[in-house]
């Protein structure tokens, strides 16, 4: 496969294809492959590197996406080419935990139009090396802004909303911080909720009402279940400014927001 050809799969993917190719055109055979990895301290196994291939796989944890910034480098192609391809990680029942989030703060405004605007901060501590990305999980309807600290990677949606990965400048070591902010619009609604994916030390949620017009009334909500609506779990105060706030400490994995009542 000639360069060009190489580069347009390489944008528009999939993982597997772009990995065929870019193997194809460097002309390694996947034991050679499989060697050149092994001389630079990576133990994939021949069988993974097979299936990455092959799409019947793909690399999740930490040590098989440090493996793939490997491959970056033996097959000569730019940083990131190949982990930029790589979906969120499928749900596959407890998560492993390579990332501690220790904060995850977010200010919604509601204005008079069609959409709300939210501004998100996360800080985010390694439980492992290697790891370079964090996903975030987003009402129905969100798009995506803007970023700070990071760079979007690839999109999903899980049948409950969408999946943002957000990946770091650099792999992080154990115990390295990064903090990652991000902008999303988010279709009008009554309430706004977030899905957490993994547990938060302390979760913070802001509505701002704006454009003169406030609430009558406005809840917190909580479902521990991602499929199951959220329930009221306590009525939030809408304060001299015109917002609301939740904060939790310790927040498990589940969906909580805020709802509010218009006249």
């Amino acid at each position: 496969m000639v360069d060009n050809e190489l580069a347009e799969v390489l944008r528009s993917g999939p993982f597997e294809r772009a990995l065929r190719a870019a193997i194809r055109a460097r002309g390694l055979s996947l034991d050679r492959l499989h060697s050149r990895l092994r001389e630079r301290g990576v133990h994939v196994s021949l069988s993974s590197l097979s299936y990455w291939q092959r799409g019947r796989s793909r690399p999740e944890r930490a040590a098989s996406l440090a493996a793939v910034r490997e491959l970056e480098g033996i097959l000569s192609l730019p940083e990131y080419a190949l982990i930029g391809l790589l979906g969120p990680p499928r749900p596959r029942g407890r998560r492993p935990e390579t990332l501690t989030v220790l904060s995850h703060h977010e200010q919604v405004v509601v204005g008079a139009g069609r959409r709300h605007r939210v501004s998100a901060r996360a800080v985010l501590r390694a439980a492992a090396p290697g790891v370079d990305r964090y996903v975030v999980a987003h009402p129905p309807g969100t798009r995506l802004l803007r970023t700070e600290g990071c760079r979007p990677g690839r999109g999903d949606d899980d049948g409950t909303g969408p999946l943002t990965e957000l990946i770091f400048p650099h792999p992080l070591a154990p115990g390295e911080t990064q903090v990652v902010e991000y902008v999303t619009a988010v279709a009008a609604a009554d309430r706004y909720d977030r899905r957490l994916l993994d547990p938060v030390e302390q979760h913070l949620v802001q509505v701002r009402f704006t454009g003169g017009r406030l609430p009558v009334r406005c809840f917190h909500t909580w479902s521990p279940d991602a499929s199951a609506p959220p329930g009221d779990s306590g009525e939030l105060r809408v304060d001299a400014f015109g917002a609301a706030h939740l904060v939790d400490t310790g927040a498990r994995p589940g969906v909580r927001g805020i709802r509010w009542e218009w006249d």
